[in-house]
């Protein structure tokens, strides 16, 4: 069966989104929001992937000026100028030295910990684990969330151990944090890890509007579901990923 050409994208689309809001790149959340909205809609004509260059990017401009009386979304100059913009910005994202490093981002965040200088090798061992959902983080969450955070589910070895501030973004005291951690099932720690959900300071179940209805019926998520509990500990890291990780 052939991949559909819009799913290129939607493969880089979590990543593309982090490395925007990493950068620091605009002021509004909704600029990011646009940007993603350009690329889906060019990505439904043509392969946005990490084999995109800088000769496709102009043929593929230049493709859309050319069929502006044929199209009924961004048919003006200003809306190719949009859909250039958001272009040029994911090729800057392919070439750069953050999509480089996510496909070695394990091992060279496991070669970080080693050469650090302040931690003993129990220290170092317990993180690097923490970074796969193994040892003492997974152990602990299976402690205080006695099943999925979110589903009461009880079949441990099904259960993602997830940190809600990315690995990648804490500090080593955060990545061993209980109050920074989830224990959810395969399906809801995909959407969670890839910012199609989140959870609001009470705890209940977000979307990204990037999430269709239809797909969370397929996925079993609901806007009834929310965090078993919730403490004090929790509400930084989960304002965090509301801010920087909900596409």
């Amino acid at each position: 069966m052939e991949i559909p050409v819009e799913q290129y994208f939607i493969n880089e689309q979590s990543d593309f989104f982090n490395y925007m809001v990493d950068k620091q790149l605009f002021k509004s959340r909704q600029t990011y929001h646009d940007y993603l909205t350009r690329l889906r809609y060019v990505s439904r004509l043509f392969r946005l992937d990490k084999s995109l260059t800088r000769e496709k990017v102009a043929e593929i401009v230049e493709e859309l000026r050319r069929t502006i009386p044929e199209r009924q979304g961004y048919n003006s100059m200003r809306g190719v100028g949009d859909l250039a913009s958001g272009l040029n910005r994911f090729l800057e994202y392919v070439e750069s030295d953050y999509k480089k490093k996510l496909d070695d981002s394990i091992l060279n965040d496991e070669k970080e910990v080693e050469r650090s200088t302040t931690l003993s090798k129990t220290e170092k061992d317990a993180i690097i684990k923490a970074r796969v959902g193994q040892g003492l983080f997974r152990q602990k969450l299976i402690e205080y969330w006695r099943g999925c955070s979110v589903t009461q589910c009880h079949t441990y070895p099904l259960l993602m151990a997830s940190h809600i501030r990315p690995w990648r973004k804490s500090d080593n005291t955060q990545r061993l944090d209980v109050f920074n951690g989830l224990l959810l099932t395969p399906n809801i720690d995909k959407l969670f890890d890839k910012g199609y959900i989140s959870f609001d300071k009470k705890g209940r179940m977000i979307y990204s509007d990037l999430l269709p209805v239809s797909d969370r019926i397929i996925l079993g998520v609901d806007s009834a579901m929310r965090l078993q509990q919730m403490e004090d500990g929790h509400l930084p890291y989960l304002q965090y990923h509301r801010d920087n990780c909900l596409l």
